[in-house]
């Protein structure tokens, strides 16, 4: 989309998830509402995949060229934040000066508020430690680097750390999260996303809330600093070490972090209590089909359903309606600007609420 003024491609973004979502507008009472711009529209990505190619004879670093597996070299990219463009330059001119290099993709994440980043590297052959320790201490900004392929070696640290800004008067969250962890790769646009959760679960302090798909906390943690539990599930066991390290430093006790498949943490959770008041979840891209049954036999009245998918989550809403509920509204905010995907929040209720 980046041929177009970003106010059009906002207006592009909310045609097309209306369109995707016309059989359910039609039969219900509910409304999309307008799209919430990036705050940056450019230069706001803190993650990216690249891929590494052959071309004239030497190894170059950059994106597949259009529905093919062809390698197209980038000096930078518009939509990267600065600190991944730095990597980025330091990785190509290490592999410049080389006729050969063993890596075959590369993934970047960084965080803007330590000014570092991680690197990880998909290697197919074996990997001398040394290499990565050379490949570190070479680039400016990188603080750790792993290998994944055949062997899994690391060199330096590899979690990194953020600080969320003040959400609706609580005080500010500190957080923590690994390189190989999910995270949302628009931080600016992720604290609406977060404003918006809060505000539409309406919590007064005495609720149980359940975050399904929860990574390191995201939406758990500025829940749990209003509800009265909060259970938080992943199946990244990593992540969910990181997140409940993140309940401890925010000092939020009313967290129970669960490792394990949304279908048998709800399970888990119902071993404890027979409902919860209101259910988040934000699922990979393939939604989440298999869930939605054993959600609803927790009888939350209210669900926040968040999604990057606009047809897995026609689908699920769908799902949804046949087992009770009604969709309230619909917010889509931009967390990918310049190119086709949106971000969406669903506010669903149960019966006649």
């Amino acid at each position: 989309y980046q041929h177009l003024p970003y106010p059009e491609q906002l207006k592009l973004k909310e045609e097309t998830l209306k369109d995707t979502l016309h059989r359910l507008i039609r039969k219900g009472t509910f409304e999309v509402l307008t799209v919430i711009p990036s705050p940056h529209d450019r230069r706001y990505r803190i993650r990216a995949q690249l891929k590494v190619g052959m071309s004239a004879g030497r190894a170059v670093l950059g994106f597949y060229a259009w529905r093919t597996h062809r390698v197209v070299e980038v000096q930078e990219c518009p939509l990267l934040h600065p600190l991944v463009n730095g990597i980025l330059e330091g990785l190509r001119n290490w592999m410049g000066e080389r006729s050969k290099v063993p890596i075959k993709g590369v993934e970047i994440q960084v965080s803007p508020d330590e000014g570092k980043g991680v690197v990880s590297l998909r290697i197919e052959a074996s990997c001398r430690p040394k290499m990565l320790e050379e490949i570190g201490q070479r680039i400016s900004g990188v603080k750790g680097m792993i290998v994944k392929g055949k062997q899994k070696i690391s060199w330096g640290e590899w979690t990194l750390f953020y600080d969320w800004p003040e959400l609706l008067g609580k005080k500010r969250l500190h957080i923590q999260t690994s390189g190989e962890s999910f995270f949302q790769v628009n931080p600016y646009q992720n604290w609406n996303l977060m404003r918006k959760v809060v505000e539409w679960a309406g919590l007064t302090g005495q609720e149980r809330v359940l975050d399904l798909f929860c990574g390191s906390g995201n939406l758990t943690l500025p829940l749990a600093q209003r509800a009265w539990k909060v259970w938080g599930i992943d199946q990244d066991p990593q992540a969910i070490e990181h997140a409940a390290e993140n309940a401890r430093k925010n000092n939020l006790p009313n967290c129970q972090f669960i490792a394990a498949s949304a279908e048998e943490g709800i399970k888990l959770v119902l071993r404890e209590i027979d409902s919860v008041d209101v259910a988040v979840l934000d699922p990979p891209r393939s939604g989440a089909r298999g869930t939605l049954d054993l959600l609803a036999s927790l009888r939350p009245p209210k669900i926040l359903y968040v999604s990057c998918e606009q047809p897995t989550l026609a689908r699920d809403l769908t799902r949804l309606i046949a087992l009770g509920y009604n969709v309230k509204r619909i917010q889509p905010l931009d967390m990918f600007p310049q190119t086709y995907h949106i971000e969406v929040i669903g506010e669903l209720t149960h019966g006649g609420m």
